[in-house]
């Protein structure tokens, strides 16, 4: 088994690691709160009506003169559909040339698997200056999982990346207007990635369902970031945060049922690092004297530092450290969101949003791939940039919410979300030595529902 075949082999499963997951730009996840998805998450680093701002702005814990506990929920149900179809080419070795060998169908419905987002924070006042806060949610994570039958499964198939991030905090009052933080961010990432032949293989039939690769790993990285508040005066308020990269590396162990057993990819120690963005985030939030209010958000994402994805495998020796896997080259997004909130009594608040979020994925061809498959096989095949386990795509939200406030300590929150974005070209190539499967198609479907409960309770 060449080192050819393992270095697409691995392409396959590490590419599900960034998968488009909750439907946020790249694989980044915004639903940090239930009060929040109701606005849209319009200046969430801003307003502070609960426990959930030290998600956003470590500053936040400033705004509270009680010990405040806020703890959630989100579910996620997103629908992403492809449609397309699957051309294997496989070698001649008399001739050292590729030829068709087949063209089959490769749809695949609601591969985007549903999830349950928990969140937790705490604001801990000390006294009119300083304050405490403790974070505990997740920003980046996704599952999908293909049907076994799925013609294009050697390319994409199962993928679970879980997160969760712990952040204690400190804020600083320096006046009645302004407020600053800092914290340290402990970030945990668990990863499951599986690339296999299809359950009914006809090509092939003693590699039906063969597990092409299983890469299963965890690691921790420790990041930082700051923020401030400046109240400009009872009713209106700005925010302003920094979220710094992270780069866990991912530590686990690799099997495969058709790598040759001494292969570097049999039941091996391998890492891989993420190089995951920072982000900066502004708000604006003004309430007005008739019970409306309004939020204005923005959000930028480093994507742009998110360039290549490389494995190593200590085992391999030469050419495996590092072992190129897939040039991504993504672009830097914005986030835009609007939200207004009515407050019809002292009880009850009604919020609705709306929010334009930007892929992380370029348009166009991925030159330098066509380039590397047309040496390697002598096929001259399109690759585009997004790809089955990354169909980002511009996105816009609609959402709606409110509170209930039972009295001056307990209250709830409820948030609903509809997210959807435009259908996508998908072209991408998969070189496993003697076969290439070349997957054309595209998203038919992009699509999600966001429910979110929360309770918020002050000593």
């Amino acid at each position: 088994m060449n080192k050819k075949y393992l270095r697409h082999a691995v392409l396959a499963a590490a590419i599900g690691s960034v998968s488009q997951g909750a439907m946020a730009a790249g694989f980044y996840l915004q639903e940090t709160s239930a009060s929040g998805l109701g606005r849209a998450f319009a200046a969430e680093n801003t307003i502070g009506d609960n426990a959930s701002i030290l998600a956003r702005n470590p500053a936040g814990s400033a705004l509270f003169d009680t010990y405040t506990l806020t703890g959630g929920i989100t579910y996620v149900d997103p629908g992403i559909d492809v449609s397309g179809e699957v051309t294997y080419f496989a070698l001649n070795p008399a001739t050292g040339t590729y030829f068709p060998a087949g063209t089959v169908p490769a749809n695949a419905d609601d591969y985007a698997t549903s999830a349950f987002i928990p969140n937790g924070y705490l604001a801990a006042p000390i006294n009119d200056d300083w304050s405490l806060g403790l974070a505990m949610y997740t920003d980046f994570g996704l599952e999908t999982d293909f049907p076994d039958s799925f013609p294009g499964s050697v390319i994409a198939n199962q993928t679970d990346l879980l997160t969760l991030n712990i952040q204690p905090s400190v804020a600083y009052s320096i006046n009645d207007a302004f407020s600053i933080g800092a914290s340290i961010n402990f970030l945990y990432a668990d990863a499951t990635l599986k690339t296999s032949f299809p359950n009914d293989f006809t090509l092939n039939p003693a590699l039906a369902d063969a597990t092409i690769l299983d890469v299963k790993g965890d690691g921790w990285d420790v990041s930082w970031s700051v923020g401030a508040i400046w109240e400009i005066d009872d009713n209106t308020r700005a925010g302003i945060s920094y979220h710094a990269i992270y780069d866990p590396k991912l530590k686990g162990d690799i099997n495969s049922d058709v790598i040759p057993t001494g292969a570097p990819f049999d039941d091996a120690s391998g890492n891989l690092t993420l190089n995951l963005p920072d982000t900066l985030e502004l708000g604006l939030y003004h309430r007005f004297e008739n019970n409306w209010a309004i939020a204005f958000g923005y959000m930028w994402t480093h994507w742009s530092r998110f360039e290549r994805l490389e494995a190593f495998i200590p085992s391999g020796g030469e050419g495996f450290n590092p072992l190129p896997i897939k040039e991504e080259n993504f672009q830097d997004g914005s986030r835009y969101s609007l939200a207004g909130e009515y407050f019809y009594n002292d009880r009850v608040t009604v919020r609705f949003g709306y929010a334009y979020d930007e892929g992380a994925a370029r348009d166009g061809f991925n030159l330098h791939e066509e380039e590397t498959i047309k040496e390697e096989t002598g096929l001259d095949l399109p690759v585009t940039w997004r790809t089955l386990s990354i169909p980002d795509t511009d996105r816009q939200w609609l959402t709606l919410g409110g509170t209930y406030k039972h009295d001056d300590r307990l209250s709830v929150d409820a948030g609903l979300a509809y997210i959807w974005g435009d259908d996508e070209l998908i072209q991408e190539v998969s070189n496993l030595g003697t076969l290439v499967a070349f997957y054309d198609g595209g998203t038919t479907k992009t699509t999600a529902w966001l429910f979110s409960a929360g309770v918020n309770y002050s000593f």
